[in-house]
């Protein structure tokens, strides 16, 4: 009896755990990206919009609209990078001395 009483709370505690971990507030992952947008004027510039929408939506207390918003934003300026990457890597004529 002992035992299944320790086994689920066991079990509540691992399911729970990941519901009581807590993560940066939206005013923080917005303030995030406009820093990673400072050093990238044309991606401030496409993404520029969206930024200031997900930081309404912060200041209205919408913080999982926020966050769904950065989260976005987030993965476009990962995938442009990746493309800018992509595109200029071969400069290099390959040849060693």
């Amino acid at each position: 009896m002992i035992l299944r009483l320790a086994s689920a709370t066991a079990l509540l505690l691992a399911v729970a755990a990941p519901a009581l971990a807590v993560g940066p507030n939206c005013h923080d992952q917005i303030a995030q990206i406009k820093e990673q947008l400072s050093n990238n004027p044309q991606a401030k510039q496409s993404l520029g919009a969206k930024v200031d929408e997900a930081d309404r939506l912060c200041n209205e207390n919408k913080d999982e609209q926020a966050q769904n918003m950065a989260r976005q934003i987030r993965e476009q300026m990962s995938q442009a990078s990746t493309k800018g990457n992509a595109s200029g890597s071969s400069t290099s004529s390959g040849k060693s001395r």
